[in-house]
């Protein structure tokens, strides 16, 4: 029989060395598997055509990304993955090490189980007309032997119930304006070291380095415009907050001091001015703001 992506199930938990995922989320795509190196030894036999008879297996890696449309509860779940800080009356922070999760994918002939997984990379998409979407670059080490159909953890029940943030639920407050946004990207990069095998077939280890974050949109070229965005201070601007609110839940993401050199203005067409403008995120020592904090309020 024909496997079908509509049949197919994901779910996460926090690392465990045999437990299965505890939470069930809905997805769009996943692109998580493993990837096998083969080693040969391709030397000089007096001959034309390679020989495969010496071939072994190298190393492998645990990599793949994972899209969804998270809901405020999903959110709870996986900030503290994305940022490393645990939930502190519904503040996420950075941390200096991210902890690790478990996948469980029902791919419809076999389920199968990765472990030691980090997020390297998570990017927030939003714009006119469509929801805000949450794209996961997920690295691990290891992965369970494939399991038979039917053996993907019992947890439809914490399938969320809520609806996604979409973009008209989004507000950008910037050198104390409000700026229009016609679409966004944010991306935190965790500057995950994917080389750690050391002597082992498998990654060792997956040390987190310098976080990078941006933050990406389009915006109308008009006064706002000129007079807060196209060229600021070398030093950058302080506490700037993206908020998105549906009337019941909220998602706020305040910045630290963000910097960016001159942004470019294109004439491209008859059709509206709307330059792209790229800002970078440092912390903010001065003010004691950090590089970026998120607050999930779940009704």
């Amino acid at each position: 029989m024909q496997a079908m992506g509509h049949a197919t199930q994901l779910g996460l938990g926090p690392q465990h060395a045999t437990s299965l995922a505890t939470r069930q989320f809905e997805f769009h795509s996943c692109t998580l598997n493993r990837h096998q190196q083969l080693i040969r030894t391709s030397g000089i036999r007096g001959q034309r055509a390679p020989i495969g008879d010496f071939t072994q297996a190298g190393t492998s890696t645990i990599r793949g990304n994972i899209m969804l449309l998270p809901r405020p509860d999903d959110l709870d779940f996986l900030l503290p993955y994305i940022l490393g800080g645990a939930e502190a009356a519904d503040v996420f922070d950075l941390a200096e090490s991210l902890p690790e999760l478990v996948a469980t994918v029902d791919k419809a002939v076999l389920v199968e189980t990765y472990r030691g997984l980090k997020v390297a990379q998570a990017t927030f998409r939003s714009k006119e007309g469509q929801p805000l979407s949450l794209e996961l670059q997920l690295e691990g080490t290891t992965k369970d032997d494939s399991a038979a159909a039917g053996t993907f953890p019992v947890i439809s029940s914490t399938l969320s119930e809520k609806l996604p943030y979409v973009h008209h639920h989004a507000s950008w407050t910037f050198d104390e304006t409000d700026i229009a946004i016609n679409d966004l990207v944010l991306t935190i990069d965790n500057g995950l070291e994917l080389d750690q095998f050391n002597n082992s077939q498998t990654r060792s280890r997956l040390p987190e380095g310098e976080q990078t974050i941006t933050l990406t949109f389009t915006t109308p070229h008009n006064t706002d415009f000129d007079d807060h965005l196209r060229e600021i201070a070398v030093s950058g601007v302080s506490a700037a907050q993206l908020m998105f609110d549906n009337g019941t839940d909220s998602l706020t993401v305040d910045f630290g001091l963000l910097q960016k050199p001159e942004t470019p203005v294109d004439i491209r067409g008859k059709k509206s001015i709307r330059p792209q403008v790229t800002l970078q995120a440092y912390e903010d020592k001065a003010n004691a703001h950090p590089m970026i904090r998120f607050t999930n309020t779940n009704a």
